[in-house]
């Protein structure tokens, strides 16, 4: 699946495209969300969780690797 492709799908195709295709990378906590980070095949995914409300506020799909820069401290943890 290309990133236009998945950009085309409904928000709950996303998720189970993400379940049951996606690799999790990593999570992280900024104020009171949860994002979580997503490898899918050639590009990147983020979710971005309300912790108060447990809701879905945004899915984010991107290539460009400077959006991984808030992941880069949990991703090299895990390689180390």
């Amino acid at each position: 699946m290309k990133l236009a492709d998945f950009t085309t799908l409904s928000t709950q195709q996303q998720l189970d495209t993400l379940y049951f295709q996606g690799d999790i990378l990593a999570n992280r906590y900024e104020d009171e969300f949860i994002f979580l980070l997503y490898s899918l095949n050639s590009f990147y995914v983020e979710l971005r969780h309300d912790a108060y409300t447990n809701k879905l506020q945004a899915v984010l799909a991107f290539k460009d690797t400077e959006q991984l820069e808030p992941y880069l401290p949990y991703l090299v943890e895990e390689v180390l």
